[in-house]
């Protein structure tokens, strides 16, 4: 096994200063984000989206260099680590898992191309050896994730279960929830832990009401170029826990949401905040 990162001071370095002239998201904004996120009782899972340029290893002391200031946040914050964005490189992952274990720091993995699966997949037994609360994220709509849960559930992974297909109506939406709802049915009563990052509420509901029915821990997660209103709705009545996704670096691309899609800096922000206020108590109000 690689050693532990040794010297603490490494941790408490903030992350590199974003190359002048580049839209990048700020580390501090991501701070700042999580304090208000915390206001609202809402936890924060971090992400890092790296810029065009870089190379894994500087992505990973990014990762590393974020863990000492997350650790002080209100927030209960997690980091999701994009391992595409480390090079598919085993030793810089478990280099940021160590260091993550150190400063107990919950990580989990995003979902790797589908090409890619079955390498992480053959590995996650070896991961929790350096970050026993390790979470793994997986798509309802492909395939494979179906076996993928099983092999997590196995190996007692939390589990981040993501709803890709967003269509409104008709067959589309159909299969959607179908495919979410068997994910769901597969893990229930099986999986450490389930994050529900889903913003249609009736799919919401009803994977709530089943896990619940299995025992199983579980909360949501919100992704800001989504609308929230109905899904908090949902949180707020079930008295479910709530964590929102918020990321530095490359800014969000653009989306059907119109112009404030293309201000990242305050798109998370101006949403969500129209929603809590009458959905959810501030933190001391409960």
């Amino acid at each position: 096994m690689m050693p532990v990162l040794a010297a603490p001071a490494t941790l408490r370095k903030r992350p590199p200063a974003e190359v002048p002239g580049r839209s990048a998201i700020h580390f501090d904004e991501v701070l700042l984000a999580a304090e208000r996120l915390a206001r609202w009782r809402i936890g924060a899972t971090v992400a890092y989206r790296p810029l065009c340029d870089e190379t894994p290893r500087r992505i990973a002391q990014r990762l590393l260099s974020s863990l000492a200031p997350l650790v002080g946040l209100r927030a209960h914050a997690h980091l999701l680590v994009q391992v595409a964005a480390l090079g598919h490189d085993r030793l810089l992952l478990r280099e940021v898992l160590q260091a993550a274990r150190e400063a107990s720091v919950p990580v989990t993995l995003d979902m790797p191309a589908p090409e890619r699966s079955d390498a992480l997949m053959a590995c996650t037994a070896d991961l929790l050896a350096d970050h026993p609360d390790l979470g793994l994220t997986l798509s309802c709509d492909r395939e494979r994730s179906l076996r993928d849960a099983d092999t997590a559930c196995s190996q007692n992974l939390r589990l981040r279960l993501v709803h890709e297909r967003r269509a409104e109506t008709g067959a589309g939406r159909r299969a959607s929830a179908e495919a979410f709802a068997r994910m769901v049915d597969r893990v229930a009563g099986r999986a450490r832990h389930v994050t529900l990052v889903c913003h249609d509420p009736q799919i919401v509901a009803e994977s709530l009401e089943r896990l619940r029915a299995a025992g199983t821990p579980v909360a949501l997660e919100l992704l800001p170029e989504l609308p929230h209103q109905g899904v908090l709705w949902v949180a707020r009545t079930h008295h479910l826990p709530i964590r929102s996704c918020v990321s530095y670096g490359r800014p969000q691309a653009a989306s059907h949401l119109g112009p404030t899609a293309h201000t990242p800096r305050v798109l998370w922000w101006s949403t969500l905040s129209n929603s809590l206020g009458t959905l959810l108590p501030a933190a001391g109000h409960a």
